[in-house]
Order: C-alpha cells, then sequence, then structure tokens
C-alpha cells in the first residue's frame, strides 16, 4: 500500500541547474514526504543539460511507500505482486 504520492513539475535551465519545483498534485498528508522529495530533487542536480531547448520542465509521479522507499511512476512496471494481464 502505497503511503503517498506527488506529481511534481521540474524547471531545469540550460546547464542543468534546478530553477523552480511545482506541485501539481502535492501528497498533503504526508508533509514530510514533499520536504524529501524536493530536497532529493534539488540534490540530483545537475541534470544532464537541455543543450538545444535552452530550459525544459519535466513531471514525474512520485510514488511513496511508508517504509521511506520511493519509486517514479516513469520508471514502474506496476507494484509488486501484480498480475501481468
Amino acid at each position: 500500500m502505497l503511503y503517498a504520492v506527488g506529481v511534481l513539475q521540474v524547471d531545469i535551465d540550460g546547464r542543468g541547474r534546478v530553477l523552480r519545483t511545482r506541485w501539481m498534485r502535492a501528497p498533503t498528508q504526508a508533509p514530510e514526504v514533499i520536504a524529501e522529495i524536493e530536497r532529493t530533487v534539488r540534490q540530483a542536480a545537475p541534470f544532464p543539460a537541455p543543450q538545444r531547448l535552452g530550459q525544459v520542465t519535466y513531471t514525474d509521479v512520485w510514488l511513496w511507500d511508508k517504509s521511506g522507499r520511493f519509486q517514479l511512476d516513469t520508471l514502474t512496471e506496476g507494484q509488486i505482486g501484480e498480475e501481468p494481464q
């Protein structure tokens, strides 16, 4: 069972630095998760530079377990124990 689900947009400048983060869906029932996700994104910088774009915004869905483990929805193949269809 997931503890929190958040959808975060991140603006990256031409050098791969985080300009801004915006929550499209914040897990408000878990403010500690909001802080940890924002901290994780900022610590991961610099990201690969969007050389031809100058600036880019990416959106990802964060799936957060009560244990503190997380997975990005773009990298998931479904929940553990889920039967393939």
